[in-house]
């Protein structure tokens, strides 16, 4: 029974890899982006408790 965890474990991390890659390349696929300033700015807005700021648009 002890071999059978391991193997689990492997699976799910291989699973857990591939869902990553598919994210991640979905995300690079699409062109619109946010500068990483306008999405800083309106974090630091959000913990300053302003929490109706609108999110900064893509371009």
């Amino acid at each position: 029974m002890s071999e059978r965890a391991p193997r689990v474990e492997e699976e799910e991390a291989e699973l857990e890899a591939r869902a990553l890659a598919a994210a991640i390349a979905e995300s690079d696929a699409d062109p619109r982006t946010v500068p990483h300033e306008a999405v800083r700015a309106w974090l630091l807005r959000l913990a300053e408790g302003e929490f109706n700021a609108p999110p900064p648009e893509p371009r």
